[in-house]
């Protein structure tokens, strides 16, 4: 008969674990490629996790979204952000600052909006249409579009209006991945089942004739007012009544595309969990940890107004490219 462990015992070896794990994630030691053109910030400069999951650029500064809480980087320092400060939930999911200066911040536990100094958090109880939130999006009018697990929730700046399938709306699905706000004050939704295009009260829907090109993980409105659309099959581009499709067949480094964005020179990136994908519209160029990525699995690009391009990655941090050239 096997003799069984004191649960003391297993408690520790859990935790041991536990702390083991989260130590492999936010190791600052791990030996970094300082490669020319490249800057490099982690947990020993101060971010306040190196699982990076979104990153937000505006004019005063860099909103980094992470595991374990939120930081600020002004171009010289860290100022982090987490629950004792009143941050609803530590695992930052998505943030978006309005033009007031007030930062909406998604996590799995619900929204917080932070006013200077000062949180103000929303979850069901309190009008969302649900907890997890998956991304926010700011419109013209400077009001909030939040995408959940259960539909999409506005603020009108007095009360929140919620969208769902199941509501008699036309919303295409309720677990929405993301939302964009394009150049015509449209909304986009790209849920795990198609996209929704919410425009002057009448919505449209858009469905991929590959099953797996519905499952949507990220929309980004480019500077021709095109949508580019990120799901498990490669990436597609909404030009008016046009939508053309690209995967590993054209030159993507990997089908699944978890974040794009458009740099200065109107090349399009795409980050995926074995490197990032650029594209000017004929050349395909791959970045990996060979030519400067810290690590292959990137979940979230933003570009700068110098021209920067940040990658966030799982496990080491931010990666920030200064000058793309594509051969």
């Amino acid at each position: 008969m096997k003799k069984r462990q004191p649960m003391k015992t297993i408690i520790k070896l859990i935790l041991v674990s536990v702390t083991l794990f989260f130590f492999a994630c936010n190791k600052d030691n791990d030996p970094v490629p300082k490669k020319d053109g490249w800057e490099y910030l982690a947990s020993k400069d101060g971010l306040v996790n190196n699982n990076v999951r979104c990153i937000s650029i505006y004019d005063n500064g860099v909103w980094i979204g992470t595991e374990f809480g939120l930081s600020f980087y002004n171009g010289q320092n860290f100022s982090n952000l987490n629950t004792p400060q009143g941050l609803i939930h530590h695992q930052v999911n998505a943030v978006s600052q309005d033009n007031a200066g007030n930062v909406w911040i998604g996590t799995p536990y619900g929204l917080s909006m932070r006013a200077g100094n000062q949180f103000i958090n929303y979850n069901a109880e309190s009008g969302l249409s649900y907890d997890f939130v998956y991304a926010v999006a700011i419109d013209q009018q400077q009001n909030p579009w939040v995408a959940t697990g259960k539909g999409v929730s506005y603020f009108d700046g007095t009360e929140w209006v919620i969208y769902q399938k199941d509501q008699g709306n036309s919303l295409v699905h309720n677990i929405v991945r993301d939302v964009a706000v394009d150049q015509s004050n449209s909304k986009w939704f790209g849920t795990e089942f198609g996209i929704s295009k919410f425009s002057n009260d009448t919505w449209q829907t858009y469905l991929a004739e590959l099953p797996l090109a519905d499952f949507i993980l990220d929309l980004y409105v480019d500077n021709q007012n095109r949508i580019w659309v990120g799901t498990l099959a490669g990436v597609s581009v909404i030009d008016g009544n046009n939508i053309t499709d690209y995967s590993m067949q054209n030159g993507l480094v990997f089908d699944r595309v978890d974040a794009i964005a458009q740099d200065n020179e109107g090349v399009m990136w795409f980050a995926t969990q074995y490197g990032v994908s650029a594209f000017d519209g004929s050349i395909w160029e791959t970045y990996t940890t060979n030519n400067g990525l810290p690590e292959s699995w990137v979940t979230s690009i933003a570009v700068d107004e110098a021209g920067k391009i940040w990658f966030g990655t799982k496990t080491k941090g931010l990666a920030v490219l200064k000058k793309a050239v594509l051969n």
